[in-house]
């Protein structure tokens, strides 16, 4: 099943939307393109794309010094596939949607 999504970046590689249930004011998803269901199975270098655009994202907002990243697997691991939520109670007023 697709859902519509709210696009803050994409790239060939990776995608970051809004999370449709939020847990605070900015709370993002960033997801790799590529399947892999869950930490353990994903490589280094997804690992790390998924690290890169944190930093990024965060740069966009503004918000370097003050955000999370969570990461479930298994426990609390709603969709099989691996993603980041990043979350941050500042940076809402840089946050805009490509569609």
């Amino acid at each position: 099943m697709v859902m519509p999504a709210s696009i803050f970046f994409e790239t060939d590689e990776v995608i970051v939307i809004a999370d449709i249930h939020p847990k605070a004011p900015v709370h993002l998803l960033i997801i790799p393109k590529a399947f892999y269901p869950d930490f353990y199975s994903a490589p280094p270098e997804i690992l790390a794309l998924l690290d890169q655009t944190a930093k990024q994202v965060a740069e966009k907002l503004g918000v370097t010094n003050h955000f999370r990243i969570i990461v479930n697997n298994g426990f609390g691991q709603e969709v099989d596939h691996i993603h980041y939520h990043f979350l941050s109670d500042r940076g809402i007023e840089k946050l805009r949607f490509l569609k």
